[in-house]
């Protein structure tokens, strides 16, 4: 009886559209509210630290890196810049959120962060 009821519901679905989307070869409707793989604006950043104190999972780490920038009109020297061990990142926006410059320096973007098998990939 059940192979009767498996028979009619195979035929039925012959003629029916996918329940699926074909990704990658069509795109996945992205929503508005998406967060998604963190980049940064050199730039744009002032070595304030705000981002690395905030972040939950401890993944920003400030490293060397001295230039200049203008911040309000005035020219300082930039000793450090944020970098983002990619896969510890939870994208909670935080760091986002706490960023003084506009344009953020630090930002989620619409992208797929995607996965990995190697933890110490960052960004910079």
């Amino acid at each position: 009886m059940k192979a009767i009821g498996v028979l009619t519901e195979m035929i039925r679905n012959l003629g029916s559209k996918p329940a699926t989307i074909l990704y990658p070869a069509e795109k996945v409707p992205i929503p508005e509210a998406f967060r998604g793989r963190i980049a940064i604006r050199d730039e744009a950043c002032i070595g304030c630290s705000k981002c690395a104190v905030v972040c939950p999972t401890q993944c920003i780490t400030m490293v060397a890196s001295e230039r200049e920038v203008e911040m309000k009109g005035k020219k300082v020297v930039r000793k450090k810049k944020p970098e983002v061990k990619l896969f510890a990142c939870i994208r909670c926006g935080l760091c986002e959120e706490y960023c003084p410059t506009t344009p953020k320096a630090i930002y989620l973007t619409t992208e797929f962060a995607g996965a990995g098998t190697d933890k110490e990939i960052v960004v910079t």
